[in-house]
């Protein structure tokens, strides 16, 4: 029994895993690299299944890899940061206190104008409003706003009303490790 059609499967689906990782942020919002092409193999692999260039069992084995491979990254990303940091990535900051991070706009393959528009989705209207923006390994955006640009919330109109009523300030102080930004490298 010849065998090389499944080292042949599982080599390619490593290198495509990794020229989707090349391939950026943006390319692949909302799924992994992984999963988009475990998707597309499969769908290749049914096509090739109908005009019968493989035998059934051999489909049938292909892609039972193909799953046992996604589960397998799936779970070394679990257990192992460093093949999830390679894998899927890193938040990239694109901005910092109000200004735009330009040379990570540059890496991201991103322009202003692509990034003004994933703001204006999310209803921000002056990057000056912003602590920290950073765009996830997901290709989606996540953003702290500046605290003069926060919303109001019912704990702050609370020790507002609390304040007022006893003539003194009440402070809370958030635990800075708590702080989902201070997780990104590079802020």
């Amino acid at each position: 029994m010849n065998i090389t059609f499944l080292g042949e499967a599982l080599g390619l689906l490593f290198i495509s895993t990794l020229l989707l990782r090349i391939a950026g942020k943006k390319s692949m919002a909302k799924t992994t690299y992984s999963e988009v092409i475990i998707v597309l193999a499969i769908g290749t692999t049914m096509g090739h299944a109908t005009i019968k260039e493989h035998k059934f069992w051999q489909i049938i084995i292909i892609l039972t890899c193909f799953i046992i491979y996604l589960i397998s990254i799936q779970f070394l990303q679990l257990k192992f940061k460093k093949i999830q940091r390679y894998l899927i990535g890193n938040a990239t900051v694109v901005v910092r206190n109000g200004s735009i991070v330009e040379g990570n706009l540059k890496k991201l393959r991103l322009t202003t104008e692509q990034l003004e528009m994933k703001l204006r989705q999310k209803g921000i209207s002056y990057i000056s409003n912003l602590k920290t923006a950073t765009i996830e390994s997901d290709g989606g955006l996540g953003f702290e706003l500046m605290e003069h640009a926060q919303p109001l919330t019912q704990e702050k109109i609370l020790e507002i009303l609390n304040e007022n009523k006893n003539g003194n300030t009440l402070t809370k102080n958030k635990n800075e490790s708590d702080n989902l930004f201070n997780k990104v490298p590079g802020i």
